[in-house]
């Protein structure tokens, strides 16, 4: 199903993130589910008791997390932009740029903290501002400073906007999924892996969210008619195509 790239209103990315993600749901939880669900159980397992569990866990996430993400990434970017794709291309297109993506988020990670440790309010402000970092790796092909750079001149005049729409769009999912995981924690043994399941699929919505805010951030800020913007797009090779080129850094 093809989809129109355009620029959308708070509400139609909301609504868009629904619509993708409902058309693709085998696809897309199924993405989220084999990075996502191992770590989310770990977690669900009570870390308040299990310290060394959560600590793994913990471990476990900062490498699968970034790996599901560009899959889903992909995956979206391909759905949205009418090409087809699998859970295996999904996956295979990680292989090509495991180390950049990697280097990127280490070094996200970093600056994030270290803004943290400085101030909460410099660690938020740049944790919207890097938000579209991993559609910017894929579809992109940029790594590095260049992609942090890169998001942030996309969130650029929007902070407010981005903030708003990424957290109405976790609200959205993640409320009743703690409610839901209230409910499931009554439950031996399968209430964690409902809770695992419920926070996975969470997790995807607001993936799928985020590569949508990307096309309409592009379809905004840049000066070319909607329909050559989209050719472009799928020209540039990203969403893991063979042979693709690397974008020039800015």
């Amino acid at each position: 199903m093809a989809y129109n790239i355009r620029p959308l209103s708070f509400g139609e990315i909301l609504d868009s993130g629904f619509r993708v993600f409902r058309d693709n749901f085998v696809l897309l939880a199924g993405i989220s589910a084999i990075a996502g669900f191992p770590v989310s159980l770990m977690m669900a397992a009570n870390p308040r008791v299990h310290t060394g569990v959560f600590i793994i866990a913990t471990l476990i996430a900062l490498i699968l997390t970034p790996i599901m993400s560009v899959a889903f990434a992909t995956a979206v970017a391909s759905v949205y932009l009418d090409r087809p794709v699998t859970i295996g291309d999904a996956y295979r297109s990680v292989r090509s740029v495991f180390t950049p993506v990697m280097g990127t988020c280490l070094l996200s990670y970093i600056l994030l903290m270290l803004g943290f440790i400085a101030l909460l309010v410099p660690g938020v402000y740049f944790a919207i501002c890097w938000s579209l970092v991993f559609p910017v790796m894929i579809v992109e092909h940029r790594f590095g400073i260049a992609a942090l750079r890169r998001s942030r001149q996309l969130v650029s005049g929007v902070w407010w906007k981005t903030f708003g729409i990424f957290l109405v769009a976790a609200l959205i999912v993640r409320v009743p999924a703690a409610v839901l995981g209230m409910f499931w924690s009554f439950i031996p043994v399968v209430g964690s892996i409902l809770t695992a399941t419920t926070s996975s699929i969470a997790a995807a919505y607001s993936l799928v969210v985020l590569v949508i805010y990307y096309f309409d951030r592009r379809c905004r800020i840049e000066d070319f008619d909607l329909r050559l913007l989209a050719e472009q797009i799928r020209a540039e090779g990203a969403v893991g195509a063979p042979g693709a080129q690397a974008s020039s850094a800015n």
